[in-house]
């Protein structure tokens, strides 16, 4: 394959699509697009891995993937959140989302993967999308794609890429959109009005509707899968009066009574967290949107317009793709969205690859290089070692004699030598480790004392941190550590009252004497307070506090 493509692969919960794509002008192509259905139970979420990495073996050895590869993973195995944080610089954005997540995360941060993208800045509060997957499941996605002989590239949410491919698709687009992929485990709602979108992900999709019909015709989860497609795809031997087809007709129209229930419920939460407009049409994406009668009944309850979302507009596909049109629009959309996202000015998306794993990437690529560059430097001084032995060759008999006489002497002054400097090297090697060792336990601790003494006070952070080494006149060295941060005022603000300086003040001492109470601290200076951005409306104090070391506990 050339390097202008990519490969991209959708790990949906039913089924596994691989397309490689091009850039092909203002658009791209689809050289090639194959995809494997996962076989598991359905109802066993742990399942839904290993079937991923059993489809991804058949696809690799029978398409011949191979190379980098970029991973999409379906709502239902992420975190998707709306969170509101005050605005901040760009560089100190992560710390505050995280702090933020933690508070409205079920699990703790360390035990997910976790990427953000910015849907909203007013100058004040900044709003994020918060995405989350488990880390053991990024691990197992993997270990997965290895195991299929390929290498993850990234690996995206599917929550966010029908924003992609709607820009992608409808350029241009301002009214007011509702996108609905309906897939087998979830479903996702995009709000749509220009270049600013709300996601929602409902735990609502095609294995619902299974579930449904198990349980009415008291058959397992495989049969009653097997019944449902056989039904709605129009090859059924229930006729339209027969008592099983009206059985699964009133489980099909039950789903789309809950589905039109939970969309509702969506746009008024839409409304009221985005102050936005009800949307003036709906677009169906997914392949549980072939719901017979689906479209129908969401425009007749929800009073909007309906369609089926193309998102193969200005997309070119290769001629020996053979999955029937209707269908292929309904199972591209996501993997659409990420082929576009680097070309699209206003893209959203996100990379739930951890750091370790894209750094060690990124050092493969340069390995090719790097063994070049060894070889070329083993190589370079072989000239002069050939001449070199050409010249001595005639003294090679004296030089024998001579060293055959004066190598056990050599050999007791060199081992005197080297033994002299190994306890040289060694000595000053354990005087650092020793100095490291303590400095690094001091900080450690020093660290985890700060950490206690800003939850005890609440809605503040730490900016900056910077330490000041000197040594005073009678030669005895002396230590300072500035840190610097900010306080969050909520009262003042928000509901609008004067600015009380004093209790403000109060609260920063407070924050001062427990910083004092550290066992590394002596004493300290300060506070320094900045109140201009709290007179100017920004709901902040800045603080400085100067704390003296005691200079038996240096850091």
């Amino acid at each position: 394959m050339s390097n202008s493509k990519r490969l991209i692969i959708n790990c949906g919960a039913s089924r596994v699509t691989a397309a490689y794509v091009s850039p092909q002008g203002n658009g791209f192509q689809i050289d090639k697009l194959v995809y494997e259905r996962l076989q598991y139970d359905y109802s066993n979420d742990d399942a839904w891995i290993g079937a991923v990495g059993d489809a991804l073996q058949t696809l690799a050895r029978t398409h011949k993937l191979s190379g980098k590869a970029t991973i999409i993973i379906p709502g239902n195995q992420v975190l998707t959140k709306t969170i509101r944080i005050a605005n901040v610089d760009e560089s100190k954005r992560a710390q505050v989302i995280a702090f933020e997540a933690q508070q409205n995360i079920p699990y703790p941060l360390h035990e997910v993967v976790w990427d953000s993208q910015v849907v909203g800045d007013d100058g004040v509060e900044t709003e994020v999308l918060f995405i989350a997957c488990k880390s053991n499941t990024i691990d197992d996605i993997c270990r997965s794609v290895a195991s299929a002989g390929l290498v993850v590239e990234a690996i995206s949410a599917a929550t966010v890429l029908d924003f992609n491919a709607l820009q992608f698709a409808y350029p241009g687009q301002t009214e007011d959109v509702l996108l609905i992929n309906v897939g087998a485990r979830s479903t996702n709602l995009l709000f749509c009005n220009g270049d600013e979108f709300f996601v929602r992900n409902i735990a609502l999709g095609g294995n619902t509707l299974t579930q449904n019909i198990a349980d009415s015709i008291g058959k397992p989860f495989a049969q009653a899968q097997e019944v449902k497609h056989k039904f709605f795809g129009d090859d059924s031997s229930y006729s339209d009066d027969d008592s099983g087809g009206k059985l699964l007709t009133t489980c099909a129209d039950s789903f789309i009574r809950r589905m039109s229930q939970e969309i509702t419920r969506s746009i008024v939460n839409y409304r009221r967290q985005k102050q936005g407009n009800a949307p003036k049409r709906i677009l169906l994406n997914g392949r549980g949107a072939l719901l017979t009668g689906l479209a129908e009944k969401l425009s007749e309850s929800q009073k909007i317009k309906v369609e089926y979302f193309d998102p193969l507009q200005g997309v070119t596909l290769d001629a020996d793709i053979s999955i029937p049109m209707e269908e292929l629009r309904l199972q591209v959309g996501e993997i659409i969205g990420e082929a576009v996202r680097k070309s699209l000015p206003d893209s959203a998306g996100v990379n739930l690859l951890p750091d370790d794993i894209q750094s060690e990437m990124a050092f493969s690529a340069k390995k090719p290089f790097l063994y070049a560059a060894a070889i070329l430097f083993a190589l370079a001084p072989w000239p002069a070692y050939v001449a070199y032995k050409q010249v001595s060759a005639g003294y090679e008999e004296v030089a024998l004699a001579t060293q055959a006489e004066v190598a056990p002497i050599q050999g007791r002054k060199f081992a005197i030598q080297e033994n002299a400097e190994k306890a040289k090297a060694l000595g000053d090697s354990i005087k650092r480790v020793e100095g490291l060792l303590n400095s690094k336990t001091n900080w450690i601790q020093f660290f985890a004392e700060l950490q206690e003494s800003l939850t005890t006070a609440e809605d503040v952070w730490l900016d900056d941190l910077k330490v000041i080494r000197a040594v005073s006149k009678d030669g005895k060295p002396s230590y300072e550590v500035v840190v610097m941060g900010q306080m969050l005022v909520r009262d003042q603000v928000e509901g609008g009252t004067a600015i009380d300086e004093e209790v403000l003040t109060r609260r920063i001492n407070g924050l001062q004497s427990s910083f004092e109470e550290s066992e590394f601290v002596v004493s300290s200076v300060g506070p320094t307070l900045t109140w201009t951005r709290l007179r100017e409306g920004l709901p902040v104090l800045p603080f400085s506090i100067n704390l003296v070391i005691d200079p038996a506990k240096p850091l």
